[in-house]
């Protein structure tokens, strides 16, 4: 059986133990925030790069569906459309002739090849 001293003793340090975890340290923290600072260095401009990249692929297939639209006009109609407006309708394409996912825009028709061509940019 243990005696009043000791009982005391060991509830102080059971308390002393409690106190030293009761949070991390400064250090502690300051370590868990730089290692998370290096991982969003190397993380973010991969993630940046691969969504440029997504759309500017996104914007070539875009572009082949636009194109194959016209192809199948010509087979359709025995003539090549004029305007971006003769393929735009719900046989062609139901949703709307897609925009450019990049830039924005509208895509255009080049007159004299009747094609869609890439940007005046020439960036994708």
């Amino acid at each position: 059986m243990l005696s009043r001293t000791e009982k005391l003793a060991q509830k102080d340090s059971r308390r002393s133990v409690a106190r030293g975890r009761r949070g991390f340290s400064l250090l502690e923290l300051l370590a868990v925030i730089t290692m998370l600072g290096i991982i969003a260095v190397v993380v973010l401009p991969r993630i940046l790069y691969s969504k440029v990249t997504a759309q500017e692929h996104t914007c070539f297939q875009n572009r082949a569906e636009i194109n194959l639209a016209i192809e199948r006009y010509n087979i359709d109609n025995g003539a090549l459309p004029t305007a971006m407006s003769d393929i735009n309708n719900s046989t062609w394409f139901p949703g709307g002739i897609p925009l450019c996912p990049v830039s924005g825009t509208a895509y255009t028709l080049n007159g004299t090849k009747t094609r869609v061509d890439g940007h005046t940019s020439g960036s994708h």
